[in-house]
């Protein structure tokens, strides 16, 4: 499934609902929302769910400024396993990040050297915000003709590629 989005609001939760998530997909469905959004922790123009390629299947691919390519992958639970396909996603993405809820990201950021030392970003998930605890480094993707891929599916794309 490959789905583009723009933004949408995220201000329709009340205040006393619970902050944990029941699933991956709602996690990602909020991470959609706070990259879209104006005041998020990462800016995306646009993103789409479910990049698929060769080596696996990345979460959320979002476009950046300057037709920058963002990556995410997101755990309720396996932060080591979800950092492990963040660096997959370096062969196309310039910037890849780990999405976890709080509780599986505190655990997460006692290991926040492996996180830099790979340049993977790390982003703090609730219900009512996003942080980002952890930027990410520019990557040089590997793989050109893999970004120019999932740059492919976007319609705002400017100039990456063309």
């Amino acid at each position: 499934m490959q789905e583009t989005v723009g933004a949408k609001s995220i201000k329709s939760r009340s205040a006393g609902e619970d902050t944990r998530y029941l699933n991956e997909q709602s996690m990602v469905e909020d991470l959609s929302a706070f990259a879209t959004s104006r005041g998020g922790p990462v800016r995306c123009r646009e993103v789409r769910y479910e990049f698929d390629y060769r080596s696996g299947r990345t979460d959320l691919v979002g476009l950046g400024d300057r037709d920058a390519l963002h990556a995410f992958e997101a755990k309720l639970l396996k932060w080591r396993k979800a950092l492990h396909q963040a660096l997959r996603n370096t062969c196309f993405a310039h910037y890849c990040y780990v999405a976890l809820p709080e509780p599986t990201a505190s655990a997460a950021l006692k290991a926040k050297h492996e996180f830099q030392r790979h340049g993977v970003g790390l982003l703090v998930m609730s219900r009512h915000e996003a942080k980002l605890a952890i930027p990410p480094r520019r990557n040089a993707p590997l793989l050109p003709w893999l970004t120019k891929a999932a740059l492919s599916g976007f319609s705002s794309r400017t100039s990456y590629g063309k």
